[in-house]
């Protein structure tokens, strides 16, 4: 499965990909630094020209150029893309952005964990219910 990782914060980049890989979660990360590359990784624009289509998304909220929330509304209003289940990755914990991000259509809004062993378990729950449980829609 290819999961998309949209994330601002290179170290956080770093960290997800390692916390991926130590909870031996075998499917493709793909990870692009904004909203506006999402989008055009979605659209598979320059320099995503050969980028697969996301069978998951995990989506930062606080992002420059185009928040998280714009490309949340931005994915669901497309028929293209509406099915693809959008986890919400933050560290905000403010009630209007977790009821936002679902007035949106996410799935899942999760905290961003403190340690490294928090990013492990949340990689473990991704695969575990998110890649191994649910079903997605194909087309």
């Amino acid at each position: 499965m290819n999961i998309l990782v949209v994330e601002d914060n290179g170290p956080e980049q770093v960290i997800m990909k390692e916390a991926f890989k130590e909870a031996r979660v075998n499917h493709d990360l793909y990870m692009v630094k904004d909203g506006v590359e999402a989008i055009e990784f979605l659209r598979m624009q320059e320099p995503f020209k050969d980028a697969p289509k996301p069978d998951l998304i995990i989506l930062d909220l606080n992002m420059p150029r185009k928040n998280g929330l714009e490309v949340l509304a931005e994915i669901k209003q497309n028929p293209r893309w509406a099915h693809i289940p959008v986890l919400v990755f933050s560290n905000s914990e403010f009630s209007k952005d977790v009821c936002k991000s679902y007035t949106l259509g996410a799935n899942a809004y999760l905290n961003k964990p403190v340690d490294f062993e928090g990013f492990v378990d949340i990689a473990r729950v991704i695969d575990l219910f998110w890649l191994k449980q649910v079903r997605y829609c194909t087309h």
